[in-house]
């Protein structure tokens, strides 16, 4: 089951309730309450034997939960209680079970704020009677209740309606988390929701909770509560597995803020050094100026205030360049790709690593906007300019160029990028660990820049790729999403 986390930070600005936000949140509480309402009769004869053993299932279950990747919404492993119990109950019991036993966990394990407490059990009532409609639409039964018998060819029976009812509960359950935390940090819906579900450890998770379900209702109606123990040893195996995942993904991402860090500081001796450069331009300039006070011609005063002007445009590049490069988290927002490249070149080849080195940009002007971070993609063209300058340099290329292009692949709702050099390409027994981290060619290299690109353009679900151009030196080859709202 997942849920709008307490974990979840604010945007940019500070953290809003904004009218939108309080509309959802009141609708969900009010739509769930009314279910609850509806289900009660039901509940009601349940027994309240059944009624206390369940909850302490679902507390169980509750109680092993993990965040998203983002942080920003949590999963517990309860999904598969909830859908046994629709199979055996009902989802009229099951949403009361469901229901009692999230806001009991609530106040013992993640001490969520009431509002978002009283909102993920609203979501959770709702997306398990969606999923109890679907499951009852296509011909599924409650076994318990109805005292049905689990032969094989009844059993063969239920599979269609619990894979519609599966699919329809993560479906609803995951979109109305989505919603909140969309609304809460001023991002889109859909977007959110591939972020914080839609990847490959989340979906197989999913699965294969759902998959348990099953097991959990053959092992109850065949030996009772007894056989409900054998639910939490995969249980706690699932846990541990996508523990450990989050864990290396989110040590991933401090290995791009660290690889930034290190970039930032090699950056300042350079800034430092044009920075100098411009200020004495400026200051003698300044000192020109009042020593020609009442006697210097419009001619003369004009050129000075040129240059002064000049000079401290060159400074707000530098600097401004700086800024974006260095915030940690990723920002996505609409960006023209285009002139994160040309504002890149801009702000690097006042540095004296690039004195010699020509840049032809040959840009596609028909790149739509894309969602991306810019300061990152800055971070990413910053590192491949760097190794071809590197390259170019130890091999004293006489006419030392780099060449970026930018395409659009309308076809596939692509955007290809490249940057080739002239210098002496890549070695063929390093083409094979070229993105791995801490792998380096250079003896003062620390080998998490190339690294660093793979995992920001992973991040922004592209891919890198590099190859050897024949005659020419080394190209690298981005692929990035072309629609808007990636």
């Amino acid at each position: 089951m997942d849920t709008w986390s307490s974990a979840d930070r604010s945007p940019p600005g500070g953290f809003l309730l904004s009218r939108g936000l309080i509309l959802y949140v009141v609708l969900i509480i009010a739509a769930g309450a009314a279910v609850l309402a509806s289900a009660f009769p039901e509940f009601r004869n349940l027994g309240l034997i059944h009624v206390v053993a369940w909850i302490l299932v679902s507390l169980l279950a509750e109680s092993l939960w993990l965040s998203t990747i983002t942080g920003k919404a949590m999963e517990s492993m309860a999904s598969t209680v909830d859908l046994s119990l629709l199979v055996l109950f009902g989802y009229r019991p099951a949403v009361w079970i469901a229901a009692i036993a999230f806001s009991i966990a609530n106040v013992i394990f993640s001490r969520r704020t009431w509002y978002k407490a009283l909102f993920n059990a609203g979501q959770n009532v709702l997306a398990l009677s969606a999923a109890g409609l679907a499951y009852a639409v296509l011909g599924g039964k409650p076994l318990w209740l109805h005292n049905q018998s689990t032969s094989a060819a009844f059993t063969l029976s239920l599979i269609l309606p619990w894979v519609a009812a599966s699919v329809v509960y993560f479906f609803v359950n995951t979109m109305l988390v989505a919603g909140a935390v969309a609304l809460s940090t001023r991002r889109k819906v859909l977007q959110t929701w591939r972020e914080e579900y839609i990847y490959y450890n989340s979906l197989i998770s999913s699965v294969a909770l759902f998959f348990l379900s099953p097991l959990v209702v053959v092992s109850y109606m065949a030996i009772g509560y007894y056989g409900l123990i054998f639910l939490f040893v995969p249980l706690l195996l699932i846990k541990e597995a996508n523990a450990k995942y989050i864990a290396l993904e989110r040590a991933k991402d401090e290995l791009v803020s660290s690889e930034r860090l290190a970039a930032k500081g090699e950056m300042a001796a350079e800034i430092a050094h044009e920075l100098n450069n411009s200020l004495a331009a400026i200051s003698a300039r300044a000192q020109f100026f009042l020593m020609g006070v009442g006697t210097m011609t419009p001619e003369k005063t004009q050129e000075s205030a040129k240059i002064i002007f000049e000079q401290a445009s060159a400074m707000t590049v530098l600097t401004k360049g700086l800024m974006d490069f260095s915030h940690k988290e990723l920002r996505k927002q609409p960006t023209k790709l285009n002139d994160v490249i040309r504002k890149t070149v801009e702000f690097i080849t006042p540095q004296n690593k690039y004195e010699r080195v020509e840049f032809a940009l040959d840009l596609s002007e028909d790149l739509p906007d894309m969602n991306l971070d810019p300061g990152q993609v800055q971070q990413v063209f910053m590192n491949l300019f760097s190794n071809s300058a590197d390259a170019l340099k130890s091999t004293k290329t006489a006419m030392p160029r780099i060449v970026i292009r930018s395409r659009l692949k309308a076809a596939v709702g692509e955007v290809e990028l490249t940057v080739e050099d002239n210098g002496p390409g890549i070695p063929s027994d390093a083409m094979e660990k070229l993105f791995e981290p801490s792998f380096t060619t250079k003896p003062e290299g620390h080998g998490f820049g190339l690294s660093t690109c793979y995992r920001i353009i992973q991040n922004h679900g592209g891919k890198i790729s590099a190859q050897n151009v024949p005659g020419s030196g080394a190209r690298f080859t981005i692929t990035l999403p072309g629609r808007d709202g990636f």
